[in-house]
């Protein structure tokens, strides 16, 4: 009887000791662990990694970074679940800036009457955060509530915006909600960016051949002045050499001969290395040209820069195209007491372009708005390679030169049959070529044989960016007052269009070697549940997801009791 009770201490007491070294155990590896970081990320698009871009900026903040995000109160499940995404991707940013980053979700609009929340959606919406109308059901119905998906990051005294919804034509909610999460890492560093921009990069945009003026470019200009230094540089004052101080050249919208010694100074440019946004018409029209007559017939314009670019694998045609995905313009409809009446007629010389693949540039932007482009061709050349950035939609045909626009084309009844009579639609807008360029002016100008010009006659790994209108970049100006709306923006239809983000995707891409633009490429993939088979199955996983655990618990503790009464029994 002694021996068992001998025996009972001490199998207690060595059950203590095991215990106790465990415990010694799991407190010394996490100090000898504690210097060692590491994460482990087991999904398969890795949605919960950062990549190496957003490290090295999150790991340069230096000093407390505050956000407020405006993601707390009842919203509907995918926007709970962009909440959830926020969060979860804002904590690995606050771990690789060693706590830096701090955070908070409120909720702008507690306790708010109908006069506050109008103040707070002025004052947020002045700030550069969108709201956004979404229906909450509550009971047996339906009501209207505005969110406000972004956030305000405070860094030095500076506010910067972060809107996280990401709407596309023509996507359902549950792909806007996906498209927006894809987008979470690219937002929050391009904030990043923006706290820590220091500006080392140049780009120039070229004057002297009737390009865009500066009221024309000012939301352009601007918004390229949060990263780059930017200068207006007249082309004809310049060496050849002095375009070579800069990462990018944008050519907007030129309407005269450019001259051959100011082609050959772009095409030295490039083949040493420079990028090149053109922003190139093939047509003289313009809506001015409506005020006084219904009807004008195009022009062409006299660039002579068509050897150029068909060098270089595109050429823009000498058309115009029209698109039945387009934006409207305000026809005068009658008068009223004396007053002249305007309304909205579609327009399909505006054609907008929504994006139709996952390449970086265009990636979540909204669709973008042209005005009179041209359609481009890809020149065959397996040395250069041709992504077709923005298109028209497959509603689409082109008009051959010369153009005759007759204003009263905006008030038919236009049918889809009207534009695939003849094509197919799909023209491209928008081309990024990357690849081999060989200069145009290789077997025919002297600069090669001038010992003071330093001449190259090809790249291996040249980039640029061709698209068929220059309006893309030129935001309106409302001449009365000389207010400059925001570049994308239809004052008079009211519409906000991506023309900004893409502009701004295109130079960082071409330009910006910080890698962020690479994070746009991320997907995380939308498993949608089965609905119908959810319904069918409900009863079933309802009892396995219940029944299955308290019977394993159960069949746990059994064979634990049995076990433990075994061992003590022979003991």
């Amino acid at each position: 009887m002694e021996a068992k009770k001998n025996t009972k201490r001490s199998l207690k007491f060595q059950s203590l000791l095991e215990f106790v070294l465990v415990l010694v155990l799991v407190f010394l590896v996490n100090i000898l662990l504690s210097g060692w970081f590491f994460r482990i990320d087991l999904s398969k698009e890795k949605r919960y990694s950062l990549s190496e871009s957003s490290k090295k900026l999150a790991s340069r903040i230096s000093s407390p970074l505050y956000i407020k995000v405006y993601l707390e109160g009842e919203f509907p499940a995918g926007f709970r679940r962009l909440g959830r995404s926020v969060k979860e991707i804002l904590d690995e940013y606050r771990v690789y800036s060693n706590n830096q980053i701090q955070y908070e979700f409120i909720d702008p609009f507690e306790n708010a009457d109908a006069k506050k929340t109008s103040d707070i959606i002025e004052e947020l919406g002045s700030k550069g955060l969108q709201p956004t109308n979404v229906q909450i059901k509550k009971e047996d119905e339906f009501a209207q509530k505005i969110l406000i998906p972004g956030a305000i990051a405070y860094f030095k005294g500076r506010e910067i915006p972060m809107n996280f919804l990401k709407s596309q034509f023509g996507e359902n909610p549950e792909e806007v909600i996906n498209s927006s999460i894809e987008l979470l890492e690219y937002e929050v560093s391009n904030m990043l960016r923006k706290a820590l921009v220091e500006k080392t990069r140049k780009i120039a945009i070229i004057e002297d051949h009737g390009e865009l003026g500066r009221w024309d470019m000012a939301e352009a200009q601007a918004m390229l002045d949060e990263y780059y230094k930017v200068d207006r540089l007249p082309l004809s004052l310049q060496v050849p050499e002095k375009l070579n101080e800069y990462a990018g050249i944008i050519i907007a919208k030129p309407t005269k001969e450019i001259p051959e010694f100011d082609k050959f100074k772009i095409d030295q440019y490039i083949m040493n290395g420079g990028k090149v946004i053109w922003l190139v018409e093939s047509q003289l029209a313009d809506m001015d040209s409506l005020r006084t007559e219904n009807l004008f017939v195009s022009t062409s314009y006299p660039l002579h820069i068509e050897d150029m670019l068909f060098r270089y694998g595109v050429r823009i045609n000498p058309n115009i195209v029209q698109d039945l995905q387009s934006s409207a313009i305000p026809v005068l409809s009658g008068m009223r007491d004396g007053v002249p009446q305007q309304k909205l007629l579609q327009w399909p010389f505006y054609p907008v372009a929504a994006p139709l693949i996952e390449h970086p540039i265009v990636k979540g932007i909204e669709p973008v708005w042209f005005q009179f482009a041209a359609a481009i061709d890809t020149i065959p050349n397996p040395q250069i390679k041709k992504t077709v950035l923005l298109q028209t939609s497959p509603y689409s045909r082109v008009l051959t030169a010369p153009v005759r626009v007759d204003l009263n084309i905006s008030r038919l009844d236009l049918q889809p049959e009207m534009f695939v009579r003849k094509s197919k639609g799909n023209f491209p807008l928008a081309v990024l070529l990357e690849g081999k360029f060989s200069s145009v002016f290789q077997y025919r100008f002297d600069a090669q044989r001038n010992p003071e010009i330093k001449f190259k006659d090809h790249i291996d790994n040249g980039q640029m960016i061709v698209i068929s209108d220059g309006d893309v970049i030129r935001n309106q100006v409302k001449k009365s007052t000389g207010e400059v709306f925001p570049l994308g923006y239809d004052r008079y239809t009211n519409e906000q269009f991506g023309n900004k983000k893409f502009i701004q995707n295109c130079v960082d891409y071409l330009c910006d070697d910080s890698g962020i633009i690479e994070v746009r490429a991320k997907e995380i993939s939308l498993r949608m549940l089965d609905k119908a088979k959810i319904k069918k199955e409900k009863q079933f996983w309802i009892a396995i997801n219940i029944g299955l655990p308290t019977l394993l618990i159960l069949l746990f503790g059994f064979t634990n009791q049995q076990l433990r009464k075994r061992k003590y029994t022979r003991a």
